[in-house]
């Protein structure tokens, strides 16, 4: 078992090294999709176009047995994504008449739309009323009030906005729509302008929404950095031109828009929601690395071009951290994009852990960047004791694995030899009573951004045992319900809404991880590092699963990455137990 376990470490992190681009930072192609895929092809249409034949064979080859289309690389057909894929194959086909498309169309299950932004889609052909995917505005105190109630424990769990419908074009410029979450605001703005466009025509609301989306374009030409929302943005950039009196400025916005939306494009003709998570593919690749073959003043890595290729990996983040002294999920080097508190955890975690004097030109450059990445951290803690994603209290909650990933980069803090550094326990106890407090009945955490228990579960675990809490009451509840959740194959897998699923790699390596953490013995634990190993291709790599999330309407996505920095961790940590 040794000698495998060794050379499984081996390959893999040989693996991952080929995942490192030259400029020093690592990352995975991201998995196409299907919104974003529509997305895509509804701007050519709306141009006028007939979508590429890649694009259309891509939505040929990923139709199921039944008919429908999944969300996502896990390809569970979904009501919402069929009905898109819907009405752009019937558009494509009326465009450009083909009897192959025709049969295929006459084999989906036909079905009017609920979502409220495939609506959407349907008004732009023509076939939904405009006027019906709105709220009222005399809905806005009642939303008001929905919202207050969202703050009272157990009820806020239970009552979700409407999918039905839309929020009125009237919520722009209230309090309400400053609260709401990020990325619900840049999907909110382009819809409001489409809508508005098509109903009231008011010119100082257009004149307000157009405003806004100028304010928050990214200098590369995307909106957030997302397929979907750039897709929303350029498509009310289109109705603009056709609808209002625009001057060249539009006509630039909608070409850069486009032409980012291109790079999303994938080998296999769909297109990805997301350009790259470079930071959080980064950040992991190098916590990996550097837990395998420790960088610190006593224990160099074996070689030097390992030593290397973390050096550059360090280097790139700290030149890709925002002014504000936290990283967003994408770098773009110039803070046009918001920092998150993920990125920021695991970017100033990384960096801890990459640090050594003697490696680094500069080694104070680093030491700068993970002092301002605390620095954020710390002022970015909710007042419950928890991090969320963005904004503590604007639309945004606490999550799980965001705060165990910031108390790891607090607890990392403490062991450095970082000079200067903060005085953090408050924040680090403040968090751990955070993640006691939010387990499950059942003796699980969730998460919000990769599937789902079993990801929360374990950067719970991970958090409170490297906090020296192992022995508690929630450790042993969250290790039985791990070994409770395992899969006969002796791993784990679940769906972006926690369902039990056929086993994936990402899964039971974070699950083994944790489970080892706890308990070196664990028997459930080995059985997963019998799979890993079942399961690793020649080249060091495993096959990649759906296991990130953007947002549950969208569907999630696959990161080869993800593969393999967390089968490291659990190989390496059973290694570790074994010298």
């Amino acid at each position: 078992m040794k000698e495998k376990v060794s050379s499984a470490l081996t390959r893999s992190t040989d693996f991952l090294c080929t995942q490192q681009h030259k400029d020093g930072n690592f990352e995975g192609q991201l998995s196409s999709s299907t919104f974003p895929s529509c997305a895509y092809a509804w701007i050519q249409l709306a141009r006028g176009e007939t979508p590429e034949p890649t694009l259309t064979e891509w939505f040929i080859e990923n139709q199921n047995e039944d008919g429908g289309w999944g969300l996502d690389t896990a390809n569970i057909s979904n009501v919402e994504a069929t009905r898109f894929v819907h009405i752009i194959l019937d558009q494509i086909h009326q465009r450009n008449p083909q009897l192959s498309l025709q049969k295929l169309i006459a084999s989906i299950p036909n079905s009017a739309p609920h979502l409220a932004l495939v609506k959407l889609t349907y008004a732009a052909f023509n076939q939904f009323d405009w006027n019906e995917l709105t709220l009222s505005p005399n809905a806005l105190p009642l939303m008001k009030l929905a919202r207050q109630l969202t703050k009272i424990p157990l009820l806020g769990s239970r009552l979700k906005p409407p999918r039905h419908r839309l929020p009125p074009v009237a919520l722009f410029n209230t309090a309400m729509f400053d609260a709401l979450f990020i990325a619900e605001q840049h999907t909110l703005v382009p819809v409001f302008i489409l809508i508005e466009l098509n109903t009231a025509k008011r010119p100082e609301m257009i004149e307000s929404l157009f405003a806004w989306l100028k304010a928050h374009v990214l200098s590369d030409g995307s909106w957030f950095r997302v397929n979907y929302i750039t897709a929303l943005s350029v498509l009310a950039l289109i109705e603009l031109q056709e609808k209002w009196e625009t001057d060249d400025e539009v006509v630039r916005l909608i070409e850069d828009g486009i032409a980012w939306l291109q790079k999303t494009r994938n080998p296999d003709g769909g297109c990805r929601e997301a350009l790259n998570l470079n930071v959080w593919d980064t950040a992991l690749s190098v916590i990996a690395l550097t837990d395998v073959y420790p960088v610190d003043e006593q224990t160099a890595p074996p070689d030097d071009e390992l030593a290397d290729r973390v050096k550059r990996a360090a280097q790139w983040l700290a030149e890709h951290q925002n002014a504000d002294g936290g990283w967003a999920f994408s770098g773009l080097g110039d803070s046009t994009l918001p920092s998150d508190a993920d990125d920021t955890a695991l970017g100033t975690l990384a960096l801890i852990r990459s640090r050594r004097p003697d490696s680094s030109a500069n080694p104070s450059t680093l030491d700068a960047a993970i002092l301002r990445g605390i620095t954020w951290l710390k002022t970015q803690q909710g007042r419950d004791g928890s991090w969320s994603t963005y904004q503590p209290g604007q639309g945004d909650v606490g999550c799980v694995s965001i705060t165990a990933h910031a108390i790891e980069a607090l607890l990392a803090l403490g062991k450095s030899d970082v000079t200067d550094k903060p005085e953090v326990q408050t924040e680090i106890q403040r968090g751990i009573n955070w993640i006691r407090r939010q387990i499950h009945r059942d003796g699980y955490w969730r998460d919000l951004w990769l599937a789902k228990d079993t990801y929360g579960t374990a950067c719970a675990i991970t958090a409170l045992v490297k906090a020296g809490l192992a022995d508690t009451a929630e450790v042993q509840r969250g290790v039985e319900w791990l070994e409770r959740s395992q899969n006969a194959d002796g791993a784990w897998g679940e769906d972006m809404f926690g369902t039990p699923t056929e086993s994936t790699v990402e899964q039971t390596a974070w699950s083994t991880y944790a489970l080892l953490l706890a308990d070196s013995e664990n028997q459930a634990a080995h059985n997963g590092i019998n799979f890993l190993l079942e399961h690793q291709r020649e080249d060091g790599s495993w096959q990649e699963a759906c296991v990130g999330i953007y947002w549950e309407i969208i569907g999630g996505y696959a990161d080869p990455i993800y593969a393999s920095v967390f089968s490291i961790l659990a190989l390496n940590q059973l290694s570790r137990t074994r010298a």
